[in-house]
């Protein structure tokens, strides 16, 4: 049984007379000559079936009595003459016959042969014997490891790429690659019960126990189903092993109703998807669900990618998107950073109040030497502030542009700079790290903005104390001996300078938390839905993906949008009221030209009206101080502009290539405007302007490059590490330009200085380097030709506003 003989000779079983059962099943017999089994007079049962023979001879059988036979009659041309009491049975290749009362010797052998066999009584005396059965087509014989023979069993042909024609096999025949046997017609009795493999699957290699791998870039859901490429569902996918996983960069969520079940079996799924055997569950052939959403993240580092919501998220960061901070972390930069210890905490609080009480004694300090000092002194504070106008602008857009366009790939160095950029913006509440007190100080970007806003009308109260207590002193306690009205018009005028300082210092950031957080859809919230056919999504606020935009979403929420939809008038009326005081000073004072003794050419600005008035909008005068007279309004305009870098962009394109084109854009059209008419008067201050708008125009157009190749390549290439840091050292050039020509600008005047200070009547006078140090070259220059020729023409020259002039016109 189961070798390769070919040829039984006669007389062949000569010496076995006595030979009651004779197993020549699956041999490859050609030839049996007429003598052959002439010899077997006592034989019972003989097995002949799954052989080559085309024709027996005819006396064959004829010595042989009380005898059944098994043998494939179908492919016998001739047929033997048999004993009337000799029994054949015709058999097909896939029909199993079945033995009975066998011994355990004999079993073993057909146990081996694709036969399961069973133990059963025998005779009166119960006897022990075995009852063996071929596996029929469609099954192989199996023995369980670490079991013998008796625990044998007929084991249905795996789907796949499995079937099995013929019977007593031991193992099941391959389908031609490409094509596999589907679980409705398991298992496979037939080559024809093998079909095509669908499509998105490798057609070219076996099918396995699979309707055939899928190809690369594809996945499927059931293990007999057709497989679908990755990047035509959606691009927050990669094929992983056949299954589908979130990219890095990306996020999905499954909390929606009966989730968590559906998760459970999905991962189940993917488990049993990599099993390469028949060991694999039925119950998770195929995954019955909808597969979630998936969304790119804002900051891509943040997600991981996999397939479990709490695993895609990096340490520090959870909740939508993973956007929301964890536990021990703070908000920074559109980062989470580790909370610091409770001594540095404590620390940095203190130096955040220390900063602040020391911006507003500069602030008043500058001021007073402003007002009290005479021409040079009040020239070099004027131009100590304009210079400062120029520095802090730049800052907060830098920083608000690197924070809006947080998901274009900037150089991490920049990214770094960018942390410490933020400090500029003056937000206490985002300095201060509350949460990292308490838990039960964290905040949302609600709470925060609310409070920003009411720490800034409490740093406004503050001074209008101030200036109360001024007041009450002036009024009731130097009345009797010293009657100063001219000194409470200065604090009066020093109050309301600095109050708009302080406006004007906050408003871009305060103006882009404000409008973030206006729950308007399309604008400011993102709808997140969980799978395709989910109704009603959810929308969330993008600046807090925690928060739902909803006012009956909690009464404190919608207290707090209120809150901040009452706020949009400080961010439409600011930048109007400014303009307005900067008409209303425009239209109040008239342009006269003063000649002094020391030939310096002065125009003086005459008030019409009361004394509040005039002190309110002397209080202006930072605004318009350093700009040409007919560019009086010219801050304004960079006002827009830095709210439209460091918010409008998020509204427009946000988290697309269209947000990072739509700021280059505005960068540039300022750029050229400013290029164009050349606002400002001193040559330093507008070469300085010009290089901190072309700083940020070109770090904007390179970063419409980066991203634009980051969305159009997405595969990494040979040259993407020497691309990537080809436009670091560019970007980083870019912006470096602006701190050399800060520290060429500085060295130099601080050379000039010391030439005039120290070399001149050789003494050197810390005030007088001051003064020289931090005045422009054109104003300190005394040739009233080379001042005129600096502007357009004779009647624009460099304005001072001093009570002393105005109150001799």
């Amino acid at each position: 049984m189961d070798n390769n003989l070919t040829t039984i000779h006669n007389n062949a079983f000569s010496k076995l007379a006595n030979l009651q059962d004779l197993y020549l099943m699956r041999c490859q017999i050609q030839v049996i000559e007429t003598g052959a089994f002439n010899d077997l007079r006592f034989l019972k049962t003989m097995y002949l079936e799954d052989n080559n023979m085309t024709s027996l001879p005819s006396s064959l059988f004829l010595y042989m009595d009380q005898c059944t036979i098994w043998l494939n009659c179908g492919q016998l041309e001739t047929f033997p003459q048999v004993h009337k009491n000799l029994k054949t049975l015709c058999v097909t290749n896939s029909q199993g016959v079945t033995v009975s009362g066998l011994n355990a010797r004999t079993v073993l052998n057909l146990a081996n042969s694709g036969f399961v066999c069973n133990e059963v009584p025998v005779g009166l005396m119960s006897r022990s014997g075995y009852d063996c059965t071929e596996c029929p087509a469609g099954k192989n014989a199996t023995i369980p490891g670490g079991h013998s023979f008796d625990a044998a069993f007929c084991k249905d042909c795996p789907a796949g790429g499995w079937y099995q024609d013929e019977a007593g096999q031991k193992s099941c025949k391959k389908c031609v690659n490409g094509t596999f046997v589907p679980p409705t017609k398991n298992p496979g009795k037939s080559p024809g019960d093998c079909i095509v493999c669908p499509t998105g699957t490798n057609t070219e290699i076996h099918a396995g126990y699979r309707a055939c791998p899928c190809l690369d870039g594809f996945y499927r859901l059931q293990r007999f189903g057709k497989c679908t490429a990755c990047n035509v569902t959606s691009d927050g996918l990669q094929c992983k092993n056949e299954y589908p996983v979130v990219k890095p960069g990306y996020w999905w969520s499954w909390s929606y109703p009966n989730s968590s079940d559906i998760e459970r079996r999905f991962v189940n799924f993917t488990k049993e998807l990599q099993i390469r055997d028949d060991s694999y569950a039925n119950v998770s052939v195929t995954f019955e669900g909808d597969l979630p959403i998936t969304y790119r993240c804002p900051l891509p580092e943040s997600c991981l990618g996999g397939i479990r919501g709490e695993e895609m998220c990096k340490e520090g960061y959870k909740g939508p998107l993973c956007s929301v901070c964890d536990t021990q972390h703070f908000a920074w930069f559109n980062t989470c950073q580790p909370c610091p210890p409770l001594w540095r905490g404590v620390l940095q609080l203190i130096l955040i109040a220390v900063l602040f009480v020391l911006l507003m004694i500069g602030l008043f300090k500058a001021d007073r030497l402003r007002t009290t000092q005479r021409h040079h002194a009040a020239t070099v504070i004027d131009q100590i502030a304009s210079k400062l106008k120029i520095l802090i602008g730049f800052a907060q857009v830098m920083a608000g542009v690197l924070s809006a366009l947080a998901y274009v790939p900037w150089p991490s160095s920049l990214l770094y700079v960018g942390r410490w950029l933020k400090v500029v913006e003056l937000n206490a509440v985002d300095m201060s790290n509350p949460s990292c007190f308490s838990p039960g100080l964290r905040m949302n970007e609600l709470e925060k903005t609310v409070v920003s806003i009411i720490g800034q009308t409490v740093l406004l109260l503050s001074i209008l104390l101030y200036y109360l207590l001024r007041y009450c002193v002036v009024s009731f306690c130097w009345k009797r001996f010293r009657p100063d009205v001219h000194d409470l018009s200065l604090a009066r005028r020093s109050c309301l300078r600095n109050s708009w300082w302080i406006l004007f210092l906050c408003y871009p950031s305060t103006a882009a938390h404000i409008m973030e957080t206006i729950p308007y859809k399309d604008w400011t919230c993102v709808q997140l839905c969980h799978y395709e056919q989910q109704r009603d999504c959810p929308w969330y606020l993008k600046a807090d993906l925690n928060i739902e935009c909803r006012y009956d979403n909690g009464g404190g929420n919608k207290v707090l949008f209120i809150v901040c939809w009452t706020m949009t008038v400080y961010v439409v009326f600011l930048p109007l009221l400014l303009f307005l005081g900067l008409l209303k000073r425009r239209r109040s004072f008239t342009q006269v030209r003063y000649h002094s003794s020391s030939n310096e050419d002065f125009v003086s600005l005459r008030r019409r009206g009361n004394k509040v008035m005039g002190d309110l909008l002397n209080s202006l005068e930072f605004l318009d101080e350093n700009y040409r007279f007919k560019f009086w309004y010219w801050e304004i305009l960079e006002i827009i502009r830095k709210f439209l870098l460091t918010c409008g962009v998020k509204f427009f394109g946000s988290g697309s290539l269209s947000g990072v084109a739509i700021a280059a854009l505005i960068a540039n059209v300022f750029l050229l405007l400013h290029a164009q008419f050349q606002p400002i008067k001193r040559k330093s201050e507008h070469w300085l302007q010009l290089l901190s708008l072309l700083v940020i125009s070109l770090s904007l157009m390179l970063g419409t490059l980066t991203a634009l190749q980051e969305a159009t390549y997405n595969d990494v290439t040979s040259d993407s590490g020497y691309d990537r840091k080809a436009f670091s050292v560019i970007i980083l050039l870019v912006n470096g330009c602006f701190v050399f020509y800060l520290i060429g600008r500085v060295c130099v005047s601080a050379y000039k200085s010391v030439r005039k200070t120290c070399f001149g009547d050789g003494k050197c006078r810390f005030v007088t380097f001051l003064i020289y140090f931090f005045s422009d070259d054109d104003s300190s220059n005394s040739d009233s030709t080379n001042n005129t020729n600096a502007f357009e023409d004779e009647s624009e020259l460099p304005m001072l506003v001093d009570d002393c002039i105005l109150s001799e016109i």
